[in-house]
């Protein structure tokens, strides 16, 4: 004898809408907004796995690949194009690093509907002014409610990205990791 309710989850599934990846900008328009007047120069890169590796230990950061898609100004401010796992997709972002190793913007350029409150001026200001470090992900920036994967994982990305760029690109290295 079968159930009506076996039924029922089947419907809400037919009447339940797909997850829409929202494309919220070129990366062109990123840099523009980033950057805006100035030109910039590919400055793509790879780590090794030694590099990954000590990033990883050092810092407790997440990579989804060796190879990353940079861009530098001629004052020696860079642009960092990452992807980082959400709930449910990939979520792409810029991030603008001054020659000085300061955070001063980030865009979000792809996320999936219903956890783009990462893409909010607001909670995009909160990585603005961060430097290298060994900070947690989780209090350097405010966790968004309905969000927490895609807030905790851009702000394990943004910190990464100033590990990377204080380790390997900036002229003056640190004498010792913080």
């Amino acid at each position: 004898m079968r159930s009506r309710l076996n039924l029922v989850p089947a419907a809400l599934v037919a009447f339940a809408g797909p997850a829409i990846a929202l494309e919220n900008q070129s990366i062109e328009v990123a840099q523009a907004r980033l950057f805006p007047g100035q030109s910039l120069a590919p400055a793509d890169f790879a780590l090794t796995e030694d590099q990954l590796e000590y990033l990883r230990s050092e810092y407790e950061v997440p990579f989804i690949r060796p190879r990353f898609k940079a861009w530098r100004t001629s004052a020696g401010d860079w642009l960092f194009l990452d992807q980082v796992y959400g709930l449910q997709d990939i979520i792409s972002y810029a991030v603008a690093i001054d020659a000085k190793g300061v955070v001063t913007g980030i865009e979000i350029l792809v996320c999936v509907e219903g956890y783009c409150d990462i893409a909010k001026p607001e909670w995009r200001a909160l990585l603005v002014g961060k430097t290298y470090g060994k900070w947690s992900a989780k209090t350097g920036a405010t966790t968004i409610s309905g969000a927490t994967l895609s807030s905790v994982h851009v702000v394990e990305g943004v910190k990464k990205l100033l590990a990377i760029h204080t380790h390997y690109l900036a002229k003056e290295k640190p004498t010792a990791p913080l």
